[in-house]
């Protein structure tokens, strides 16, 4: 007799206990929202779970690096855009000044133009981004690319490296332009320099319009200019070009995200409908073990004479 009611008292009591316990568990699963709390819960879930939670987040790296790519891109274009319009007036100025029918005031009123252009291309050119860093100057990005020598000429003080940004797992893209390439690699002389030496002709009250020293500065003008607006609308183009490619980039890690998203879900994600019929169900057997427990502690040899 003894036996049996340590048995029954025994049964009882682990019943209660385990109840508490699926109960516990299942206050944890509702609050969470999840199915899966530990990896015993689902071993081969888990893994599943796992797996694609370190993709999305290297897919989430991915996505950060093409937006900071596309804004670095764009800010360049801005500025290449501004040199071109900025060249644009150049021209003109060169077109318009190399007329025989000008006074020497009237040049030296073009030179003081041109000296203003000059000063603000350069000034565009040494553009930083929003932390300091200098656009065009390579890797040397704590660098100003222009500067002047000692003897007041234009020199690039960059490096000509390129800077390569992973877009995905198995592509990377460049991510800047040195004034190296977009000013000084032309077949002519560099416009900033050219710039300054066709100034000085405009100031020079001796020379005009068929003078050889003037006729040829402002063909060299001319010449420089069609060049460096070449190199620098290939630049632009080349933004264009890749600012398309990391737009369908992104779009699709935008989607590889999302089919994460859905396969963890799917995977861990909690019914709670069935959750709270579970949790209703172990809720009454509690009470129901609890209620029978408190029985059972209270019976006795004597309450079976």
């Amino acid at each position: 007799m003894r036996v049996s009611m340590l048995n029954l008292y025994s049964n009882n009591l682990q019943s209660l206990q385990q109840s508490t316990v699926d109960i516990s568990k299942l206050n944890q699963m509702m609050a969470s929202g999840k199915s899966i709390l530990r990896p015993s819960d689902d071993p081969i879930g888990s893994v599943k779970v796992i797996n694609s939670q370190r993709d999305m987040a290297a897919t989430n790296q991915y996505i950060n690096n093409t937006e900071s790519l596309s804004t670095s891109f764009g800010r360049a274009e801005t500025y290449m855009s501004s040199m071109v319009e900025l060249q644009n007036r150049m021209r003109e100025i060169s077109v318009a000044a190399n007329n025989g029918s000008l006074s020497p005031e009237d040049r030296a009123a073009y030179a003081a133009e041109m000296s203003e252009l000059l000063e603000a291309f350069a000034d565009t050119v040494n553009a930083k981004d929003e932390g300091g860093n200098y656009l065009f100057s390579g890797n040397l990005t704590d660098t100003a690319p222009i500067a002047k020598d000692a003897s007041g000429n234009y020199v690039y003080q960059g490096d000509t490296n390129h800077r390569e940004v992973q877009t995905s797992g198995s592509s990377w893209m460049t991510a800047n332009s040195t004034a190296a390439e977009f000013i000084f690699a032309n077949g002519s002389a560099d416009i900033l320099n050219q710039t300054k030496d066709f100034i000085a002709v405009l100031e020079d009250p001796t020379l005009a319009p068929g003078d050889p020293l003037f006729s040829q500065t402002a063909t060299d003008m001319l010449t420089s200019l069609d060049d460096t607006l070449t190199s620098i609308s290939s630049a632009i183009t080349d933004i264009g070009g890749k600012q398309n490619t990391l737009s369908l980039i992104q779009t699709a890690h935008e989607e590889r995200v999302l089919f994460n998203e859905e396969v963890i879900g799917e995977t861990e994600g909690l019914d709670y409908a069935q959750a709270t019929a579970e949790f209703n169900l172990k809720l009454t057997t509690l009470k129901v073990t609890q209620q029978t427990f408190v029985q059972v502690s209270q019976l006795s040899l004597f309450n079976h004479i």
